[in-house]
């Protein structure tokens, strides 16, 4: 869902507003803490609870804390997994340049 808004992240990179939300969502949306997120949702459209406003400012925390419980292990295990698929696609169009 590409915008004609866009984000620049502190490294310069520019990243497109409709993907940003999408990662969000992706990310909210995961096993991990969506019965938590589902928990919040209810408490504010059934409950009438919270404003918009403290939902908005309530979902970065459950992504940090899980990012923030990662450890190095996590990541390098993570890495590994990136680089498994990377070879898998790859290796098929390295060894047919390499054979032609």
């Amino acid at each position: 869902m590409p915008t004609n808004d866009s984000r620049t992240s502190k490294k310069g990179r520019t990243f497109d507003a409709g993907l940003i939300r999408s990662f969000i969502h992706e990310a909210l949306a995961h096993d991990a803490i969506a019965d938590t997120i589902n928990e919040l949702l209810f408490g504010h459209v059934v409950e009438g609870r919270y404003h918009p406003s403290v939902i908005a400012d309530s979902l970065r925390p459950y992504i940090d804390e899980i990012l923030n419980t990662a450890t190095r292990e996590d990541w390098n295990a993570v890495a590994g997994e990136l680089i498994a698929d990377a070879r898998e696609t790859l290796e098929p169009a390295h060894a047919a340049a390499v054979a032609g």
